[in-house]
């Protein structure tokens, strides 16, 4: 089933940077065939959903953004900037970078509900410029959390922003609960990032001159 959400309208947000990159690593991808272009075009945010196993959930989402790859993927690599528009993450910090600069480490804190503690992970992000970011779990109470983040050049000058995401909180909660968390929260991190991509693209606009 494919589902969409206009640009107008967690646990699993947390994990905004998750895949599976074993399955992935080494093609182009899984094929966005499934991506509903006319929505694209319009600008909402397509999404599906669907489980890996009993226990891992799993969601594509993609989202058309007018701004160039590394614009986008300055974002995206900024820890920092996370809690600024990504539901429950309350902080974010680099914790080491590789020496030839194509992974890094990161700590995240998350609040994911108000019944559920604050709680840390961490989780490493392997680089291919301006194309993929792939992210695994480190330590942490998440059972299983891999993502991908992938940037597909368009020959209109847009990027096809797309994340494919696959968790398990590791805690006793529905599925149910999980799978509506991403279905609300993932999107709403595509668009957090289409909004800082384009308005870094987006020069200000000037003030006329005074008349003299």
């Amino acid at each position: 089933m494919t589902a969409r959400l206009t640009p107008t309208r967690g646990l699993a947000a947390a994990c905004l940077l998750c895949l599976t990159p074993s399955a992935y690593a080494q093609d182009e991808g899984p094929d966005p065939a499934w991506v509903d272009e006319a929505a694209l075009q319009r600008g909402e945010i397509v999404w599906r959903t669907g489980k890996a196993s009993p226990r891992i959930a799993t969601i594509d989402a993609a989202v058309l953004i007018r701004a160039t790859p590394a614009m986008i993927w300055s974002i995206l690599i900024a820890c920092e900037i996370a809690p600024e528009y990504v539901p429950h993450v309350t902080d974010c910090s680099r914790i080491e970078t590789f020496d030839d600069g194509s992974a890094e480490l990161f700590k995240q804190t998350v609040k994911p509900a108000f019944f559920i503690p604050s709680f840390e992970h961490v989780f490493r992000l392997d680089y291919t410029p301006y194309e993929r970011i792939e992210v695994s779990r480190v330590s942490g109470p998440l059972a299983h959390m891999q993502g991908i983040w992938r940037l597909r050049q368009r020959d209109d000058g847009t990027v096809l922003l797309t994340h494919e995401l696959a968790l398990d909180p590791g805690i006793p909660l529905p599925r149910f609960f999980v799978r509506t968390a991403l279905r609300r929260d993932l999107p709403k991190v595509l668009d957090g990032v289409r909004a800082r991509a384009e308005a870094q693209a987006s020069p200000p606009a000037t003030a006329p001159a005074d008349p003299l």
